[in-house]
């Protein structure tokens, strides 16, 4: 029985020649897919907070001055002030 590496190496030769694009998508999309997966589970791993660490600080506080300020911003609806372009500023907008 003589076997010969040259009828292999045509016939694997061909098949590439013939499939080349497919199988380079096929592998990048499987790339991509692992990847995404891969991804994944870590997101989904660190987002579980299985290690018992609680935040030390839970509640956000306000000072009287900070509510008062927002309290006291009004909408543009409320305003009836038009924007004053006569201390040397001009408008970029305007031709």
């Amino acid at each position: 029985m003589n076997l010969s590496l040259a009828p292999l190496k045509d016939s694997l030769t061909a098949f590439m020649h013939r499939f080349h694009v497919l199988i380079f998508v096929l592998v990048a999309l499987g790339g991509l897919i692992a990847a995404i997966l891969i991804l994944n589970s870590i997101v989904a791993s660190s987002s579980s907070s299985s290690d018992g660490y609680t935040a030390t600080q839970n509640s956000a506080a306000f000072d009287q001055v900070t509510i008062k300020r927002i309290e006291d911003l009004k909408t543009r609806d409320q305003t009836s002030d038009q924007l004053d372009l006569s201390k040397g500023r001009s408008n970029p907008f305007v031709e």
